[in-house]
């Protein structure tokens, strides 16, 4: 036998030391990757729905885009005007031709309609497989009932009625196979402004809920459109949607009212709630349009739902992914551990400590590049970055913040916060701090919350902050993202002056002045031509040349149909034909009228200098 062999007993409580430190290094680090791959998957899943409702509300948007300029442009048809003069049968014939006109070039439409102010549809012409197809008398249908006809008529000329959107009802009953649609109507005059009817435009919303539908992409399983009573008019479930047409009482904010009363609250957002993730946005149909023109102007929701059991697939493969290579590392440094364990028996105690050391020296270079990353990340930051305790107490506040409020490196902290309100405002803030602390909520940089603070010489910066709180140690913190705004604020004051000396300008020319577009309609007047006509400040806006010289219409086609659009010039009007201008009392003076032309957005309009000619006659 060797004398030379010793058999050595396997060092258990050694191997059993060092690897317990392994592996709370080992299972602390995956506990850390796990969390950091299910938020960063969170984070795409999250741009991924936003990217998604996004495109579904500006889908929406594409494609309401011209119905409302289709219907206007209708209205002031020399047809449509005929025919409510009482124009008889031709006149009648005639509109329909125009009905036909915008059927056949636009694929929006499943009808137009004349309803007479009695409820009775005098002309209508169907969109039959995109042909436009008249209606017979005997079929026309009395529709006085109608929630449509009763809130048009309840309108002032020039204004519009948007209804819900909603299915087509023929004759009491809605139409199947089910046809969605959304009405847009207008009251009609005569030139007695006698009312005689309205005129309205049906819109086909297939087409515009098929689109909706095609823009969400990779939600279309999940992705849904709600009116705002919370009623589906999409669904990925069809039999969800048009619950309302049918009377009954199936909406989200009954299946889902904590989603629903976040969804409800506010126009935009994204919350994990009951359920999942819920992710919506409002869609406004004409949202640009002025609010005096358009009555009762609807609203959508565009929500995305991403179920809780999805989501949880989602962090169980991360944490699957993460758990099999926490236990390959376990395994590895195992057998490393058990290698070192026996390599380690007959060693120093000062090797051990030593070993230990390094480990320590390793997890604290490990924490010191950490925090190093953190702190080039908030020292870098554009923006004035600021940390405050529930006691209002300043706790981090990087370069880009002090230097903004004339503060040296790290003077601010340990402060109040109230030392950056300006000394007017700070009894006050401190309340709204205080309850602010009791209620947090995210509040994003803007959403009309200009503010002001002031530097530490006394003098002020307009600011623009955006809050978030979060919990450490079991107190809550504030965090706030400060920019100053100064210059936008100086740009938006140079811009009102020059708007307001432009104006000036425009009112203090003692001849007057007009614009108008390429359908001759007035998009721009000064007070001396107001004056001249007896007209009411922006009174004549968006109204017809013709109304104050009727003569004009041959010069506004003329400018428009010849070399104008290539080569604006200057054309007289009234030099050697006297022009009548026509008040508003009906009287008429002479005038002489200089026209020229230029572009704007593509766009051809006319410029008209209107002068009084009674002094030079009268010389």
């Amino acid at each position: 036998m060797d004398s030379g062999f010793v058999k050595v007993k396997f060092p258990l409580r050694l191997f059993l030391i060092l690897f317990a430190l392994v592996s709370v290094l080992i299972v602390g680090g995956a506990w850390y990757i796990g969390n950091e791959r299910i938020s960063a998957e969170m984070d795409i899943t999250r741009t991924k729905e936003i990217g998604n409702v996004i495109m579904g509300v500006r889908r929406l948007d594409d494609e309401l885009a011209m119905p409302l300029r289709h219907l206007r442009a209708l209205a002031d048809t020399v047809a449509v005007r005929n025919a409510l003069e009482g124009g008889g049968a031709g006149a009648v014939l005639a509109m329909e031709d125009e009905f036909k006109t915008l059927l056949a070039y636009s694929g929006l439409y499943d009808k137009v309609r004349w309803i007479d102010a009695g409820g009775v549809e005098r002309a209508r012409i169907n969109s039959v497989g995109g042909r436009p197809v008249p209606v017979p008398a005997d079929r026309l249908q009395q529709v006085t009932d109608s929630y449509y006809f009763k809130k048009t008529m309840d309108l002032q000329p020039g204004q519009f009625f948007i209804s819900p959107l909603d299915l087509n009802v023929e004759n009491g009953e809605v139409e199947v196979p089910y046809k969605p649609v959304l009405r847009l109507a207008t009251p009609l005059r005569d030139a007695n402004r006698r009312p005689q009817g309205i005129l309205v435009l049906n819109i086909d919303a297939r087409r515009l809920l098929t689109a909706f539908t095609e823009s969400v992409m990779d939600a279309r399983d999940h992705a849904m459109l709600l009116n705002s009573q919370g009623y589906w008019l999409v669904s990925p479930r069809p039999e969800e949607a048009w619950g309302f047409m049918f009377k009954r009482n199936d909406t989200l904010g009954a299946r889902n009212p904590k989603a629903w009363q976040a969804i409800s609250g506010i126009p935009s957002g994204q919350v994990e709630a009951e359920g999942g993730l819920w992710t919506w946005s409002t869609a406004y149909p004409l949202k640009d349009t002025d609010s005096s023109v358009v009555a009762d102007v609807p609203h959508w929701l565009v929500v995305s739902h991403l179920p809780a059991n999805q989501l949880a697939l989602l962090r169980q493969e991360a944490w699957r992914t993460v758990g099999l290579g926490a236990l390959t590392m376990l395994l590895l440094f195992g057998a490393l551990t058990a290698w070192l364990s026996r390599a380690l028996v007959g060693r120093t105690v000062a090797k051990v400590a030593a070993a230990k050391a390094q480990a320590e020296a390793r997890i604290a270079n490990r924490l010191a590049e950490a925090q190093k990353r953190f702190r080039l990340v908030v020292e870098a930051n554009a923006n004035g970055l600021l940390v405050v305790d529930d006691k209002g107490a300043i706790q981090m506040a990087n370069p880009a913040l002090e230097r903004m409020f004339g503060y040296e490196p790290g003077e601010l902290i340990g402060k109040p916060m109230e030392i950056l309100v300006p000394e007017s405002e700070r009894a006050g803030h401190e309340q709204k701090r205080s309850g602010y602390m009791r209620a947090p909520e995210a509040r994003p940089m803007g959403a009309g919350r200009d503010l002001v603070g002031q530097r530490k010489d006394g003098s002020r910066v307009p600011i623009e902050i955006s809050l978030s709180s979060f919990m450490e140690d079991g107190r809550r913190y504030v965090d706030a993202v400060v920019a100053d705004i100064s210059a936008r604020k100086e740009i938006e004051e140079r811009l009102q002056h020059r708007e307001a000396h432009l104006r000036m300008l425009l009112d203090t020319n003692p001849n007057g002045l007009l614009v108008v577009d390429e359908r001759g309609n007035i998009q721009m007047v000064n007070t001396t031509l107001e004056a001249m006509f007896g007209y009411e400040p922006d009174e004549l806006l968006g109204k017809p040349i013709e109304i104050l010289v009727p003569e004009a219409a041959t010069g506004h086609q003329a400018a428009f149909s010849g070399d104008m659009p290539r080569h604006p010039v200057v054309t007289m009007l009234g030099r050697q034909h006297f022009l009548q201008g026509h008040r508003k009392d009906e009287s008429t003076f002479p005038i002489e009228m200089n026209l020229s032309g230029f572009n704007e957005d593509g766009k051809l309009h006319i410029q008209a200098t209107v002068m009084d000619r009674r002094e030079r006659i009268a010389a």
